[in-house]
């Protein structure tokens, strides 16, 4: 995260390390990272990236990053994900991050809300578990209104995330849906 923070890359950590930071200490392989790179910019970080020791494939990674919005790359033993705001609703994650200090660096991670959306978007299991953690330590303190929001820009009303999550709301923090 240092390489980011110095070129003054927009970013947010997302998935299991946020999580942590948010809710409850939990396992997790890997660091998700949302970022928010022009792709003029690309090859520069990863190089930058491959000078602090990441394991880099120059070409293979630059393409999956540039086509699929999506790649890989290696740190000791730890992998680490880095994706593209694809959707309109990443970018408005990579909007309301917090910074947080972790391993004595500071760090841009997702919001409660952030995260609560992303994990709707991709819903498996500990998604699911990973959401109700989140409504279960934020309770009211949690801006529906906006993930919400964020639900209506990537389902239909009759998609089952959206059933879902007002049932958490209705269980977790005890009110109506709209």
């Amino acid at each position: 995260m240092v390489t980011l923070n110095e070129r003054g890359i927009r970013y947010a950590i997302i998935g299991g390390l946020a999580i942590i930071q948010h809710t409850r200490v939990r396992t997790t392989d890997d660091i998700d990272v949302l970022l928010d790179l022009p792709q003029v910019s690309i090859p520069g970080l990863f190089e930058a990236l491959k000078k602090r020791g990441f394991r880099i494939e120059l070409p293979r990674n630059i393409r999956e990053f540039t086509e699929d919005g999506l790649t890989t790359i290696e740190y000791s033993d730890m992998i680490v994900d880095l994706m593209q705001p694809v959707l309109p609703a990443y970018a408005h994650v990579l909007d309301r991050v917090i910074r947080a200090d972790i391993l004595g660096h500071r760090v841009s991670i997702s919001s409660a809300e952030g995260l609560v959306v992303m994990k709707l978007i991709s819903m498996r299991p500990q998604d699911e578990a990973d959401v109700q953690d989140l409504m279960a330590a934020y309770g009211d303190r949690l801006d529906l209104d906006f993930i919400r929001a964020e639900l209506e820009t990537f389902t239909d009303p009759e998609d089952a995330r959206r059933a879902k999550f007002e049932m958490w709301v209705r269980t977790w923090l005890g009110k109506p849906t709209p």
